[in-house]
């Protein structure tokens, strides 16, 4: 609420990471120096808080503080139901925030990963590697979250939950760095340059 303006335009993306080992893994890395001069990366560090919420909100959609610009927002959250819940809450908002939906919401957040799609690449790749077993508890929570109205009007994450309990499996962000390159390599082929 106190910030006057902030210059946008040069951002072409934003970045929100679930974890924040991802989000100091990728900073550090080499190639996030070519990549750090198009985009803004944020993590709440696990279930977002509402300043954070706030923030994306704001960078994200156009207004006459941002210059009009509508940066895309990208998620990287795990492949387990918090994971999803995670990419939820920042897309759709909270139920205990339900009046707040339209000032926190990024309705138009992208999911890069981790996909099933990706899981299955890196499990034909480096057999079971990475990959988890759900528990009950992340199963029930699989359950429940697929009974919410939300997730009944998006048909991705509602899909996602259906292949992890079809599967049976669950992975983290970190699988990605099995693969040689392999957090860096999806950066580049779905960040905007």
């Amino acid at each position: 609420k106190d910030i006057l303006s902030v210059s946008m335009h040069p951002v072409k993306w934003i970045l929100v990471i679930e974890k924040e080992a991802t989000f100091r893994s990728i900073a550090a890395s080499d190639f996030w120096e070519n990549l750090s001069a198009n985009g803004i990366m944020a993590t709440a560090k696990g279930y977002p808080d509402i300043s954070t919420r706030a923030m994306l909100h704001f960078l994200s959609t156009p207004s006459p503080q941002n210059g009009f610009c509508a940066p895309p927002v990208y998620a990287l959250v795990d492949f387990d139901p918090d994971g999803v819940g995670i990419l939820s809450t920042y897309k759709h908002g909270s139920k205990n925030l339900a009046h707040e939906t339209s000032r926190l919401s990024l309705p138009r957040l992208q999911w890069l990963g981790l996909r099933s799609e990706q899981i299955s690449d890196s499990h034909e790749l480096h057999s079971n590697q990475g990959l988890l077993t759900p528990s009950n508890r992340d199963r029930n929570k699989a359950r429940k979250m697929l009974e919410r109205d939300v997730l009944a009007k998006d048909a991705d994450l509602r899909r996602e939950l259906q292949v992890m309990l079809m599967l049976n499996v669950k992975a983290e962000l970190q699988l990605l760095d099995a693969t040689a390159d392999g957090m860096s390599t999806l950066l580049k082929n779905n960040l905007p340059v």
